[in-house]
């Protein structure tokens, strides 16, 4: 029985120091004093409907926090949507941030395809590594973001969809302006 409670308390112990470390509603556990500040900063940011761009080396968890930010808001129970600006070919990009009406191009899908701002209405786009967005795409990024409307490729028709959106990179991005990129 004195080795049963011994273990039951050890047990407690280890679950209460546990309990301390998760900074909830994001779900993270962390020990540092930087890092509980930088999950203070993403709770608050979560309750707050605006634009958030998430800086930091590859490997550093910038998507864990962007869904803590989305798990956190209001925007919760909407669609969390993801794009690797990296992983898709320069000329797709367009297409799949914006859609694309039946016969657009070639290979398109007869019945055209929404894209990834249209799917995420209320909830949260989460562009990473937007460091990689070519600079052709910027300006109908910028109109998106300033306007929550745009047409889809081969479209005519304005499409409004209101979402949040939560961007990251790796890349500095304030170089990047200096070389014009």
């Amino acid at each position: 029985l004195k080795e049963a409670e011994a273990k039951l308390r050890e047990r407690k112990r280890v679950l209460t120091r546990v309990a301390s470390e998760v900074e909830d509603p994001l779900g993270m556990i962390v020990r540092s004093p930087a890092m509980r500040r930088l999950v203070d900063l993403a709770r608050r940011i979560s309750k707050v409907d605006s634009t958030v761009l998430i800086t930091g080396e590859s490997g550093t968890g910038k998507d864990l926090f962007a869904q803590g930010i989305h798990h956190a808001s209001p925007r919760r129970l909407h669609p969390f949507v993801r794009i690797n600006c990296a992983a898709i070919p320069k000329d797709l990009l367009e297409s799949e941030l914006f859609g694309y009406e039946k016969g657009a191009f070639t290979g398109a899908k007869a019945e055209g395809k929404a894209g990834k701002f249209e799917l995420a209405r209320h909830g949260t786009v989460f562009l990473d590594e937007i460091g990689d967005l070519p600079l052709s795409m910027q300006p109908k990024l910028l109109r998106v973001l300033e306007d929550k409307e745009f047409e889809r490729v081969g479209g005519t028709t304005v499409i409004r969809s209101d979402f949040r959106l939560i961007a990251a990179t790796n890349e500095n991005l304030e170089d990047m302006l200096g070389e014009r990129r």
